[in-house]
C-alpha cells in the first residue's frame, strides 16, 4: 500500500454491545456515581460528626434515595440510548500519511447537536455552568483529528476489528474497523507511528 493513499470508510458502532464505548459509558457514570455519592455525605456528615449516625432513620433514608437514583441514572442512560440513538453510533474515518480522523456522520452530527443544545439551555436556564460547559465542550468534539507523530501508544485488538490510540496526555482515538479493512488499517497505523510508539496486541 502506498502511504499516500487516504484510507476512508463508514461503520455503525453498537454503543451498549461495544466493550470500548461501553467502557467509557461507564466511565461517565461513575463519575456522576461518585458526584452523587459525594452529595449524600456532605448531607448526612452533621450526623456522622455528632455520632448520631447509625441511629437516625434519616440517614438510612438519604441512604435509600441515594440507591435508588443511582439505580434511576443506570436504567434511564440505557433506555435513552435505544429511545435517541438506536442504540448505534455512526462514524467516519479518514487515515492519511499527516492524521488519523475520526468523524461524527450527519445523521449522528445532528442528533448530537440537538442534545447538546438541549444541555446548554437546561444548564444556562438552572444556572449550571457544569452542565453549560459540558453541552459547549461535547458539540465541539463530534469530530477528532490526531497527528501521527503524536501518537505515544499503539494498542491492536485483531479479535474486535479495534485499534486504540493515545498521544500520552488523556486525548485516546479509538478506530472500528471492519472485518474487511482491519489488516489494511492496522498495517498503515503500524507504518505511520512513530519509532518513540509503543506497540502491542491483546
Amino acid at each position: 500500500m502506498n502511504m499516500n493513499d487516504v484510507i476512508e470508510w463508514d461503520i455503525d458502532v453498537s454503543i451498549l454491545n461495544n466493550k470500548f464505548i461501553r467502557r467509557e459509558l461507564l466511565k461517565v457514570l461513575g463519575i456522576a456515581t461518585l458526584l452523587t455519592a459525594f452529595i449524600v455525605l456532605l448531607i448526612m456528615l452533621p450526623s456522622m460528626l455528632g455520632g448520631d449516625f447509625t441511629g437516625s432513620s434519616s440517614n438510612l433514608r438519604d441512604i435509600k434515595y441515594a440507591l435508588i437514583l443511582i439505580g434511576l441514572l443506570f436504567v434511564f442512560t440505557v433506555l435513552f440510548i435505544f429511545a435517541y440513538y438506536g442504540n448505534r453510533y455512526m462514524l467516519s474515518y479518514s487515515l492519511d500519511k499527516n492524521t488519523v480522523s475520526t468523524m461524527s456522520r450527519t445523521e449522528q452530527r445532528s442528533r448530537n447537536s440537538k442534545l447538546n443544545f438541549l444541555l446548554i439551555i437546561i444548564g444556562l436556564l438552572t444556572r449550571n455552568l457544569a452542565a453549560t460547559g459540558t453541552g459547549f465542550l461535547a458539540n465541539s468534539r463530534q469530530d477528532q483529528v490526531m497527528r501521527w507523530n503524536n501518537v505515544k501508544k499503539a494498542t491492536f485488538y485483531p479479535a474486535s476489528n479495534t485499534i486504540t490510540l493515545s498521544t500520552g496526555y488523556g486525548e485516546k482515538s479509538i478506530v472500528f474497523c471492519t472485518e474487511d479493512n482491519y489488516n489494511e488499517v492496522s498495517e498503515h497505523v503500524r507504518s505511520m507511528c512513530s519509532n518513540s510508539c509503543r506497540m502491542k496486541e491483546k
